[in-house]
């Protein structure tokens, strides 16, 4: 049989391919896990794989404690910082102040000065633009600085304002729901009256940290539940 089959295909013993004549493998015991690898995986990931994902793992939380770690210590190097620098009340040494401020600290610059910004400091403000830009060398650096100290000024004023009217105003929101018998009927309310908007969210947000950290456990998740309640139904522009 073996020869008449050999010669019907035409193919000599050598002409067969060398896989064919290998012996199969057999494998045992392929639920044997001594170092627990293929637990929660899929085994068609390997052996491999697993020990590259724990080390991975290991490495991410390591790494997202370094993070952390590095956070904090540029927190505290920008409260140090802030702390050492004191706002001058002249105006003229406040106008010096801002124009050496850093570009991170200028929005807690202007949050803190804004008492300071009366219009009797931006009308010297612009009086020292004015002479820099008629002078008869004008120094076209400290010009630029000038006019763009201005304009900054001007915008971050405005928008501190509004953020404080909004946040005054967001209090006594959240003063009216948190005081109210039926709370969804007052946030279906809040909600029909456009009372509801980004300032109040944040507040909570604000007030659920202030809880955590004087661990008021039961009044933070509470407000935990209302904020989320009330996230539903904050529009943001698109």
């Amino acid at each position: 049989m073996t020869g008449s089959a050999t010669a019907c295909s035409g193919r000599s013993p050598a002409a067969v391919p060398r896989t064919s004549r290998r012996r199969a493998v057999r494998v045992f015991a392929v639920n044997h896990d001594p170092e627990n690898l293929y637990k929660g995986v899929p085994l068609q990931e390997g052996i491999i794989n697993r020990r590259l994902t724990q080390k991975m793992m290991e490495q991410n939380k390591e790494f997202a404690a370094e993070i952390s770690r590095t956070k904090d210590d540029i927190r505290k190097a920008t409260l140090i910082r802030r702390e050492a620098r004191v706002p001058p009340s002249d105006h003229n040494e406040l106008i010096e102040f801002m124009l050496n401020t850093e570009a991170d600290d200028m929005e807690f610059e202007v949050a803190r000065c804004r008492p300071k910004f009366t219009p009797a400091f931006f009308k010297q403000l612009d009086s020292l633009v004015g002479a820099e830009r008629f002078s008869p060398k004008p120094d076209q650096e400290r010009l630029a600085e000038l006019e763009t100290l201005r304009t900054y000024l001007e915008e971050a004023v405005e928008a501190v304002d509004k953020a404080v009217a909004a946040t005054a105003t967001a209090a006594e929101r959240l003063k009216k729901l948190l005081g109210s018998k039926d709370k969804k009927q007052c946030i279906l309310d809040m909600a029909a009256a456009n009372e509801i908007d980004v300032a109040l969210v944040d507040l909570l947000a604000q007030n659920i940290e202030a809880a955590k950290k004087a661990e008021q456990t039961a009044a933070a998740e509470f407000m935990e539940k209302v904020k989320v309640a009330v996230s539903k139904y904050v529009v943001t522009a698109v």
